[in-house]
């Protein structure tokens, strides 16, 4: 297998959360590891570093639109660059038995109660004004109620692989081998383990606390350098050094 190889990346994956490269083949990820072993395994592979970016699965906006109508083409390709790569159009509350959430636009949602009795979440936008991906992920977990919030990785997760849910798509939630390589490279940014009890401090910047890091949200998000969807490249920014 040749494939496209990304390397210098940290690449988000509960199976290896210090995975340094990420193999690219036939519209799948088919490998992730070492960088040592990436370039003695899968040397002859197209190669593209992007030396410190984060390599996460993409988000699903299931609240695109406020009046719950699809998307047109026009949202769709603006949304790539976001990170965003579809869309579950419908209205805010329960749908096959996951509730659609919109946290940027509908502060003050007791997250941390809906997920203490079992209720799957999926998050979208719910405006124009809430589109940036991250911003769903940041006011779940970082503002409304303190007692109400959740872990990033659980606001993430809402974001990503219960957005999925809706759209009949089962996800593991983090890039893996044999899953769809469907996937972000986002800019360089500080990384962090974050748990949803502030009042304890469980963060920490090692990724050998082997869970998957996420970015710090504290001040802004990474912006999208690229977006693959099936191993396709449908996103490149026009940033220096994007291969």
């Amino acid at each position: 297998m040749t494939g496209q190889l990304y390397t210098g990346v940290f690449v988000y994956s509960t199976q290896d959360p210090t995975a340094e490269a990420l193999l690219v083949g036939d519209g799948a990820v088919a490998w992730i590891g070492p960088l040592d072993s990436a370039l003695a395994l899968h040397g002859d592979a197209e190669r593209r570093d992007f030396e410190g970016c984060l390599l996460t699965p993409s988000f699903v906006d299931v609240l695109p639109t406020a009046d719950g109508t699809a998307p047109d083409d026009a949202w769709r390709e603006a949304a790539l660059s976001r990170g965003v790569t579809d869309a579950v159009p419908g209205m805010p509350g329960m749908r096959d038995g996951v509730l659609a959430c919109a946290p940027a636009a509908a502060p003050g949602t007791p997250f941390l109660s809906l997920a203490s009795e079992g209720t799957p979440l999926a998050f979208g936008s719910g405006d124009a004004e809430h589109l940036d991906p991250w911003s769903w992920v940041r006011a779940a977990a970082h503002e409304g109620p303190e007692d109400e919030r959740i872990s990033d990785r659980a606001a993430f997760l809402a974001a990503t692989r219960g957005s999925r849910r809706l759209a009949g798509i089962m996800h593991p939630g983090s890039l893996v081998p044999g899953a769809e390589a469907t996937f972000v490279v986002w800019e360089p940014w500080d990384l962090i383990v974050r748990g949803q009890e502030e009042r304890i401090q469980t963060w920490s910047t090692d990724p050998r606390s082997r869970t998957p890091m996420l970015p710090d949200l504290t001040d802004g998000a990474p912006t999208a350098l690229r977006t693959v969807v099936r191993g396709r490249t449908v996103f490149t920014a026009d940033a220096p050094g994007a291969p």
